[in-house]
């Protein structure tokens, strides 16, 4: 990553395949383009990988590696619109300023087909949260492609290439790949025998935010449990929760509903009335009908975790 960035040098390509090249300044799309604003989850494709098992390589990360923020830019298509896009356009090639470690590795760059680019949800952010986008997350702009993982998510964004054909580059054509399987998962251990695609829309997922697993509750006493649920590509429905190991289901409260890309609260009162370990299973639906499986996920990348989890409480 750049150690500095004059936003008085910055600029934004949009190039190739294009009528008019442009190259603009962060102060063009502020002022020359609509403002817009949407809340959405960036999460990594890696986010659950310490779940799996048997363990795959990579960041054991839990359910981390993701957040919820409110962005604000201009629309992607606008800006394509402005340099005019030529017949024969299929895709569009993103790239930051972030380079590879290693001479040899290839850099890391995205593309999305031409009509998801230019969807009108697709977004050049320069603002989080009612502030300019931090240093770490991708000043002074970033993509921004609601509901799907955040391999897509460019920061620093400084070229966009309008493609002729399919993208061929490392990071498009072989990295972050998944099984076709339902939930991208082939069965614990599976690692030959499938198709791959590309990792896109994220799943749905539901976590229990307020107690860890070990957490003490005391027997007979009415508790709150509180999270977080987010419903991928599509906004949520519902969130269910099961005290006995999921052969029964009772709804939770849901809290504002920010938007179908973001994240969405939830609580609980429960009571357990028998000491020793108690288990809560937790499932989102989204708005398509998805819900989280019961199965376990497991592919070989560790991609893709939205199996329904336990939180594993000590009622005392």
């Amino acid at each position: 990553m750049p150690e500095d960035i004059d936003v008085g040098s910055f600029r934004l390509a949009i190039r190739d395949n294009v009528e008019t090249p442009l190259s603009l300044t962060v102060d063009n799309i502020l002022k020359d383009y609509e403002r817009v604003e949407i809340a959405a989850v960036c999460l990594c494709a890696g986010s659950g990988r310490s779940y799996f098992q048997p363990r795959v390589l990579g960041p054991q990360w839990g359910n981390g590696a993701m957040g919820n923020a409110r962005w604000a830019g201009v629309r992607l298509r606008d800006v394509l619109d402005g340099a005019g896009t030529k017949a024969g356009s299929v895709q569009v090639r993103f790239a930051g300023l972030d380079q590879a470690i290693f001479p040899e590795a290839p850099q890391f760059i995205a593309s999305l087909d031409l009509d998801h680019a230019r969807d009108g949800e697709v977004m050049i952010a320069f603002g989080m949260n009612d502030e300019e986008i931090p240093y770490l997350n991708g000043f002074p702009l970033r993509l921004i492609v609601p509901g799907w993982s955040s391999v897509y998510w460019i920061k620093m964004l400084s070229d966009i290439e309008v493609l002729t054909k399919p993208d061929d580059t490392y990071w498009t054509a072989r990295g972050y790949h998944v099984p076709t399987e339902p939930f991208a998962s082939v069965g614990a251990g599976v690692r030959e025998g499938f198709q791959l695609e590309k990792v896109t829309a994220i799943f749905p997922r539901s976590i229990v935010t307020n107690l860890q697993d070990g957490a003490q509750v005391a027997s007979g006493k009415p508790i709150e449990l509180r999270g977080i649920a987010l419903g991928g590509d599509a906004g949520v429905k519902s969130v269910d929760y099961s005290l006995d190991g999921g052969k029964s289901w009772r709804p939770a409260r849901l809290g504002a509903d920010y938007g179908k890309y973001s994240f969405r609260g939830w609580s609980a009162n429960v009571t357990f009335d028998t000491k020793g370990p108690a288990g809560v299973m937790l499932r989102c639906t989204n708005l398509d009908g998805v819900a989280q499986p019961m199965q376990r996920t497991w592919n070989p990348a560790g991609y893709m975790w939205s199996s329904v989890e336990t939180r594993t409480l000590d009622v005392v």
